[in-house]
């Protein structure tokens, strides 16, 4: 009994261990990873970071700086003779710190601050909406492989089914129970299933390549996909909740709001600018040897730049003109999403109810076949019969199979659109 428990043991380890080795991914774990590993989405996420240090940035033009310039150096000197003083060697050292302190800028600070807050926004929301267009080409990506080794599997099916035909026709018609022609067709039939098995096998390559390349890992082995339950029950719930949330249409609001900040940042060029300054310093060996001086200032500097060539101008054109295109672009964006979603509807709408025709088809076209393969049997129907209603048994199973992957890529190509959780 002691012998046998350890192979028990070792027998259960290797068990649990080929378990988890065997563990297959869901859609949702194929979502998950993209969002990990996918360059865009990084891309969208460095520059998200990017747009919050350049909100920072504009901070910084409310606050004081100062500076402190100090030289040090050495050189020569000669006064010829003037204080007494010939030529002679010096070290001229220098220390400087200086105090500016923005009061008014026409606008131009809060412009910048305004700004660089709208174009995060914009930022964000496109993080958001790579998240949403990865997550529906993740679901589109993972339901192409399913789909394809479903059909493989099909295909291998129907080819071991036909190839029982042939054998069993070149039989009778060694025996002379059947005419050539039934031979052949089911021999072409044979020959066109071979054909289907190598198209088929190619398909299973590219969509497994595709997927690793959206989700950054093998399809190895995948569970069926699920069609996410949908975050709306209407066309016009849809189309409310796309118009609030939906995040390429906040992105373009976001940038109109930047191009409106642009435009005062311009326009701000027109006004005069007043600073707080001060500073102190310190000086020696500056004119001749011996000489110091330490002193401090403190003032208001006014700065209003009366002509500057059309600058200015040129500038508030610009930014008006930028203004004009994020306003129309704004407008494209909202009419791009309500079409979206419209279609998106339509075609949940459309998969659902191909799906339950798709599967009575196949219901209906697998009772047909097992009918058939009776009346072959007893010779009421010949081959021919038999070879066509495996065909359109096939033809039924892969519609239902396409039907059933298009129903959870719209499904999930709904939510997307109109659900704006990450």
């Amino acid at each position: 009994m002691r012998r046998s428990a350890a192979p028990a043991w070792l027998a259960l380890a290797l068990g649990l261990i080929t378990t988890g080795a065997a563990h297959a991914m869901s859609l949702p774990d194929a979502i998950a990873l993209a969002r990990k590993s996918n360059p865009t989405l990084a891309q969208r996420q460095d520059e998200l970071a990017a747009a919050q240090a350049r909100v920072a940035q504009a901070n910084a033009g409310r606050m004081p700086t100062v500076t402190l310039v100090g030289q040090v150096g050495v050189g020569s000197a000669d006064l010829g003779g003037f204080f007494g003083i010939g030529r002679s060697t010096i070290h001229p050292e220098q220390a400087t710190v200086e105090v500016r302190q923005p009061l008014f800028a026409g606008g131009a600070i809060n412009a910048a601050i305004d700004r660089a807050r709208a174009a995060r926004a914009a930022a964000r929301e496109d993080v958001a909406a790579s998240r949403a267009e990865l997550t529906t080409g993740v679901a589109d990506a993972y339901v192409a492989v399913v789909d394809a080794r479903e059909r493989v599997h099909l295909i291998d099916a129907e080819a071991v089914q036909v190839q029982t035909f042939v054998d069993q026709a070149r039989q009778r018609f060694r025996s002379g129970e059947v005419p050539r022609t039934d031979l052949s067709e089911a021999e072409a039939r044979l020959a066109e299933l071979r054909a289907g098995q190598a198209e088929a096998q190619a398909n299973v390559t590219r969509a497994e390549a595709h997927f690793q390349s959206v989700v950054g890992q093998a399809a190895d082995q995948l569970d069926p996909p699920k069609a996410p339950a949908l975050t709306v029950a209407s066309l016009d719930e849809a189309t409310a909740a796309a118009e609030r949330g939906n995040p390429a249409l906040l992105s373009a609001q976001a940038n109109l709001q930047a191009a409106d900040a642009a435009v005062r940042g311009a326009e701000a060029g027109r006004y005069p600018t007043l600073a707080l300054t001060g500073n102190a310093g310190t000086v020696r060996d500056q004119f001749f040897p011996g000489y110091r001086n330490t002193g401090y200032a403190v003032g208001i500097e006014g700065r209003w730049t009366l002509f500057s060539g059309g600058l200015v101008s040129g500038q508030i054109d610009e930014a008006r003109a930028n203004r004009a295109a994020a306003e129309a672009g704004l407008r494209a964006a909202r009419d791009k999403v309500r079409d979206a979603v419209v279609s998106a509807w339509q075609d949940v709408l459309v998969a659902q109810s191909l799906v339950q025709a798709a599967r009575d088809q196949a219901e209906a076209a697998g009772q047909a076949l097992d009918s058939v393969t009776q009346e072959v049997r007893v010779g009421q129907k010949g081959m021919l019969d038999l070879l066509t209603a495996e065909r359109e048994s096939l033809a039924a199973r892969s519609t239902l199979i396409s039907a059933q992957g298009n129903a959870v890529v719209a499904a999930y190509r709904l939510n997307s659109l109109v659900d704006t959780a990450p």
